[in-house]
């Protein structure tokens, strides 16, 4: 070791496996911006996200929101964002987000409140392919692989709407009514769990 330092980006593991893939993503570039203005730019006071950290997340395609949906303040001290459609944040998880992407690492015992604010992800809605908004299974290493989506009776359920589904070996993982999954540690499509 030189002694030299080097920055850190921390999240809670909790929150992996109750939330879509792609909201951990954006917590990971949310704090990548707050890095870049440190050494980059004039950060805020103390908690405050202000217009250079704000026009920089807009710039890599999210959305400095106050409430983390359309039509929240853009600065202040406590900030969400959202994917901004089209944007360069959305096309990089298309792109990164295929079956090789996994996230091998989470707290299987997630507090019940964690669990309860993944369901009522704002990204869930997103017009993206169902491996970036499938919430990670309960199994540490597992991968999940998703097929294809389809329609069927369960599609009248609203999109807003998340489902349990389960696989032979005991693997659940929670996400739109319209996919067909299949589990790559035992083989078997997974289904729904009432």
């Amino acid at each position: 070791m030189d002694g030299k330092l080097t920055d850190e980006i921390a999240i809670n593991p909790s929150y992996f496996a109750v939330t879509p893939i792609i909201e951990v993503l954006q917590t990971l570039v949310h704090e990548m911006a707050h890095l870049w203005q440190h050494h980059f730019g004039k950060p805020g006071r103390g908690r405050y996200h202000n217009k250079e950290w704000a026009d920089k997340m807009e710039s890599i395609g999210l959305m400095p929101s106050s409430t983390g949906r359309p039509g929240g303040a853009k600065t202040g001290d406590c900030m969400a964002d959202y994917a901004i459609e089209g944007g360069m944040f959305l096309q990089a998880c298309k792109d990164m987000l295929t079956n090789e992407f996994r996230l091998s690492w989470y707290d299987r015992y997630p507090d019940s409140s964690i669990a309860s604010a993944g369901q009522q992800s704002y990204a869930l809605q997103l017009d993206m392919p169902a491996s970036a908004i499938a919430i990670a299974a309960d199994k540490p290493g597992s991968l999940i692989q998703v097929r294809h989506e389809q329609a069927d009776s369960v599609a009248t359920i609203s999109k807003a709407t998340r489902m349990k589904y389960t696989c032979k070996c005991g693997i659940n993982l929670w996400a739109k009514p319209e996919i067909t999954v299949e589990c790559c540690d035992c083989r078997t499509v997974f289904q729904y769990a009432a």
